[in-house]
């Protein structure tokens, strides 16, 4: 009988150590590209009865579930892939979780150090691969015999899955060199499990001690006191971010003053109770300078992540206000509009919270959010009759969708048009449970997966509202055997890049260079795509056919289901520019 080396020997209990350290620090669900590789290190996750493993083929599709499933639950989910361009296909989700704040840990599975650059099978260089765009990158021992590398490994995947979960969240890098064999019988459970456990307790030491939350001293809210009495005209601008209960009552209560304006992007999570301003996109689409004017602040204070309104940027840029508040609790602070004054290390919620008891007993210095209330009611009734009599297309689709979301589901919104109609609509009137797109790059890739995660992570309704480039690029999203029945996709299908039809730039090219290159014509319907995967589908082609599939779309069914609304790219095109024109015109 040959006999395994010491370090062969204590490699499957390492592993099993390393699995059962994402248990006991709190981790449930994994992500798993199958591949041979990265087997030992699968079979160990997958031998951990509290973790959730979920086999999905396409790496990239992989990714984007794990950051929905993260988006979600607000703690760190696992991937894991084989070697070489396997990983490399997880990189646009992870940068894309950089940008958003969501916790994502990437194990890749890579061959021994030596046999990088030699020719060998899937070996590529994967050491940092996905530097900068990471909280962190580490790599494991090759070596495991010796118990300063286990003491090592141990401590190594700890500080990886602490640093993942924040203060300042994100995902994290850890690489890890398997020789071979890769399918050692000792890989079994049964065999190294009870050793994995008492490695976890033995080496790898206690818990770091999580951070208190920030909090900004006397001094400095004497000094911004000052500040916030000096302005007469005080704007909050809410970018994306998740849900908090608490920091919707705050500014709910700082909205009531009447210097004070809230607006908020789409995603900032904060429609319907947060503030009454849910149009402050449309409103700054106007071309009236005396109207931009009378809602130019003093003082804006900002926090979350990007805004998708481009009004909202040029009537910041091109009317600086005389300070600047940014409300970052972590990391490096963007000076998005050239405006920046202060960084107020602290989380928002805390922030604005005292600040309302703070400025409780100062008096209102202007009657600034008048300003905004009238032009909110004018903007909420052109925006309701402009859409009922518009021909139909996308955006009117768009609207009668946001007003059928039955209240508690989860919307999910994909890039290019589709969050554009959905900023612009604002809230609808259903109180869905939250607003998520992937903006922090803004990219059309992976929406379809990241829905597929999010609603994995609830079992919530989840609906997602997505263009057909956007769908089709990303229909791995749904092989594998984990799409949910709470799943609902809104396909709007103009058979095109429509938005090169609409933004500037691309109409005033060559007609045959716009076409080919931009607009990108594709003749594909979704309706295969469901009858392969195990999708109900529905069709819409106009306003009377769209409200009889909504009677039965978003009830309860035992799979999942997608409703393909057709509609004519030049049509929606059209009926875009006169949306602009009519918001930029005075009532």
């Amino acid at each position: 009988m040959t006999l395994l080396t010491p370090a062969l020997s204590s490699r499957p209990q390492m592993l099993q150590a390393l699995a059962r350290l994402c248990v006991e620090q709190g981790m449930t669900d994994f992500i798993v590209a199958p591949g041979s590789r990265s087997a030992p290190l699968t079979a160990a996750l997958a031998g951990q009865r509290e973790l959730r493993c979920r086999a999905v083929y396409d790496e990239r599709a992989a990714g984007y579930i794990a950051l929905g499933l993260a988006q979600q639950s607000g703690r760190p989910v696992g991937l894991v892939c084989t070697s070489g361009t396997a990983a490399v296909n997880l990189a646009p989700a992870l940068v894309e979780a950089f940008y958003q704040g969501v916790p994502l840990l990437a194990l890749t599975a890579d061959r021994p150090p030596e046999w990088i650059d030699q020719q060998d099978n899937q070996a590529i260089r994967q050491r940092g691969l996905y530097e900068p765009h990471v909280r962190a990158s580490y790599e494991l021992p090759v070596e495991m015999g010796h118990p300063d590398a286990i003491w090592h490994a141990l401590r190594v995947l700890r500080e990886a899955i602490e640093r993942a979960s924040g203060p300042l969240p994100g995902p994290v890098h850890v690489n890890v060199p398997l020789r071979e064999p890769l399918y050692p019988a000792e890989l079994a459970q049964s065999q190294t499990g009870q050793s994995a456990t008492k490695l976890v307790r033995s080496q790898a030491g206690q818990s770091a001690v999580m951070p208190a939350r920030q909090q900004l001293t006397e001094q400095a809210w004497d000094d911004l006191a000052t500040g916030w009495r000096l302005a007469t005209r005080k704007l909050v601008l809410a970018g994306m971010r998740p849900p908090d209960h608490g920091l919707r009552r705050a500014l709910s209560h700082l909205s009531q003053r009447p210097d004070v304006a809230v607006i908020a992007d789409i995603t900032a999570n904060l429609f319907p109770d947060a503030t009454p301003l849910h149009h402050g996109d449309a409103i700054l689409g106007t071309r009236q300078d005396e109207t931009l004017a009378a809602l130019h602040p003093d003082l804006l204070i900002s926090f979350g992540g990007p805004v998708t309104s481009k009004y909202v940027k040029q009537f910041l840029s091109n009317r600086p206000p005389q300070a600047h508040w940014r409300v970052q609790p972590a990391g490096d602070a963007p000076d998005t509009y050239q405006t920046l004054t202060h960084v107020l290390p602290i989380q928002p919620g805390d922030f604005f919270a005292s600040l309302v008891q703070r400025s409780a007993a100062l008096p209102a210095t202007s009657g600034y959010a008048a300003s905004w209330q009238r032009q909110q009611t004018t903007a909420a009734r052109q925006i309701a009759d402009f859409l009922r009599s518009a021909t139909f297309g996308e955006f009117q689709a768009t609207w009668r969708i946001m007003q059928a979301l039955p209240a508690g589901s989860r919307l999910q919104i994909g890039n290019s048009m589709p969050i554009r109609y959905a900023n612009l609509i604002g809230h609808a009137g259903a109180r869905v449970g939250s607003v998520h797109s992937n903006r922090g790059t803004s990219g059309i890739d992976g929406a379809v997966s990241t829905a597929v995660g999010a609603a994995l992570a609830t079992g919530d309704l989840t609906i997602l509202l997505v263009g057909d480039l956007g769908f089709f690029y990303d229909r791995n999203g749904l092989w594998h055997r984990h799409v949910p029945a709470n799943l609902r996709i809104v396909l709007l299908n103009n058979h095109g890049g429509g938005i090169f039809d609409i933004i500037d730039g691309p109409s005033r090219l060559p007609a045959d260079v716009q076409r080919t290159f931009f607009l990108t014509p594709q003749p594909l319907t979704a309706e295969r795509t469901c009858a392969d995967h195990g999708l109900d589908y529905f069709h819409a082609a106009d306003a009377a056919s769209l409200d009889a599939a909504l009677a039965a779309f978003f009830d309860p069914r035992p799979r999942p289901a997608l409703l393909e609304i057709e509609s004519d790219m030049a049509v929606n095109s059209q009926v875009f520019r006169q949306f602009k024109e009519m918001i930029a015109q005075p009532a």
